[in-house]
């Protein structure tokens, strides 16, 4: 976030203090927005999965890919998530490129929707 002009250096370096996470998505005009803050992964990628149940009661959503950079474990727990609240599996799991990783960090897993 902070690589990428998201986020101050200030900011960043308290965020990294207080081991805030923060969890990034896209609006309909493809900025990125913080949507959410969390203290550790795990409680990340839970907030994620409600968020995501919350659009899947308003939007059903048709198809889905997971990305990690270098977590599988991360993958296969939003995979199984995910398939328990579509009943698909998904396109994909793909470790995403060193660019991405780079800015969102090593570690970081998120999920993509398409929408019916």
């Amino acid at each position: 976030m902070i690589r990428g002009g998201r986020l101050s250096a200030a900011k960043g370096l308290l965020a990294r203090i207080l081991n805030i996470n923060p969890i990034v998505s896209l609006d309909e005009e493809g900025k990125a927005v913080i949507f959410g803050k969390t203290f550790n992964q795990k409680a990340n990628m839970e907030l994620v999965m409600r968020h995501i149940g919350n659009i899947n009661s308003n939007k059903k959503i048709w198809n889905y890919i997971v990305m990690h950079a270098g977590n599988p474990e991360a993958a296969d727990w939003y995979s199984g998530k995910m398939e328990t609240l579509t009943n698909k599996k998904p396109v994909s799991v793909v470790n995403i490129s060193p660019v991405i990783g780079a800015n969102a960090g090593i570690g970081a897993a998120s999920v993509a929707l398409l929408f019916d």
